[in-house]
């Protein structure tokens, strides 16, 4: 490679191994935030659009997700359940803790154990 006619001043072309670069780099300066942060922000845009596609709202709207609970807290309302029983002692299932404790109240809460079977 020969410099160029103009003479070897400041702007003259030098070889490749030369430069401040270098020949070879593993990620060009605009890497990152071409590749890396566009591919998420492409996932995240196909998910968003997948979710309009079908329909999918993200909207938290407990009236709809949880009718169980409403359920318990009318029942509570209406005094049906005391209103100091706790809530997982009407669940379907229930952990060995939650067993133990249920065991120890059953003389107090027992009458209302199946109350949300009752309608």
């Amino acid at each position: 490679f020969a410099p160029s006619q103009s003479g070897a001043g400041p702007g003259a072309r030098q070889p490749p191994s030369v430069g401040m670069g270098g020949t070879t780099r593993l990620w060009h300066p605009k890497f990152f935030s071409r590749y890396i942060w566009g591919g998420l922000a492409g996932l995240q845009l196909m998910g968003f659009v997948a979710d309009q596609s079908y329909g999918i709202t993200r909207a938290k709207n407990p009236d709809i997700m949880w009718p169980w609970w409403h359920e318990i807290m009318r029942k509570k309302e209406a005094g049906e359940i005391p209103k100091d029983m706790p809530g997982y002692m009407l669940a379907k299932y229930r952990n060995e803790c939650e067993e133990r404790w249920t065991a120890d109240r059953e003389a107090e809460f027992g009458d209302f154990m199946g109350a949300l079977e009752q309608e």
